[in-house]
């Protein structure tokens, strides 16, 4: 197995790296501004751009207001690390999504909570991959294993969003969310794109808050 290193890149991906080096490399501070997908030995590392955050951002704020229109309990745990060490033989899967929320009911449970510890508090409810330059599909099995019920992925140069729940070992396509059922993809684009016809986020946030309450009960 990979022992610690003092330093690693965005860009990199290390093959054989144990449980303890990557826990290490992950808590380290001087890698804080790196994103990290960590599964069975393979540990991927990025650093997003500004493009990225913009949009991911952007999908968040449309989360919060469309469970705010329907008051849905909801937490935004950004980028949140979740890890969950695996048994026997399987070293474990870490992951930071672009942007994590917890849900309904499942907020009590973690609510003033400072830190996550997977083998006891649930995953997030939803979590968002945002593809610049990467895959986020090679993503998905790490959100399996600590078990993420519902992944979104947005690809900014395609401009496209894909709505994926967990089905025993994989994600299934839906083409309507099942934590946020008045939203489809189609939708969430939407809102994205009025985003870039308004003067600032001040009167995208005025249209959104319109927006949200006026969405279609799901059929």
């Amino acid at each position: 197995m990979a022992t610690a290193r003092s330093t690693i890149s965005a860009g990199e991906t290390l093959r054989n790296v144990d449980w303890a080096t990557y826990c290490k490399l992950r808590d380290d501070p001087a890698n804080d501004h790196l994103r990290m997908t960590y599964l069975d030995g393979d540990l991927t590392i990025v650093s997003p751009h500004l493009v990225h955050d913009i949009d991911s951002r952007g999908i968040m704020i449309v989360v919060m207001s469309v469970a705010r229109a329907y008051r849905i309990r909801f937490l935004a745990v950004g980028t949140t690390t979740l890890r969950k060490e695996g048994r026997g033989p399987l070293p474990g899967a870490g992951k930071e999504p672009d942007e994590g929320f917890y849900l309904g009911d499942v907020v009590a449970r973690v609510r003033g909570k400072t830190e996550l510890d997977l083998s006891i508090d649930p995953p997030p409810t939803l979590a968002l991959e945002v593809d610049n330059s990467g895959h986020s599909q090679a993503a998905l099995p790490a959100y399996v294993r600590i078990g993420v019920p519902e992944v979104w992925r947005f690809d900014v140069n395609e401009q496209a969003l894909w709505f994926g729940r967990l089905d025993g070992d994989h994600y299934e396509e839906i083409g309507r969310s099942v934590s946020l059922p008045r939203l489809t993809p189609t939708l969430v684009l939407q809102a994205l794109e009025a985003r870039g016809q308004e003067p600032d986020d001040i009167d995208w946030l005025d249209w959104l808050d319109r927006w949200a309450r006026a969405l279609p009960e799901p059929v």
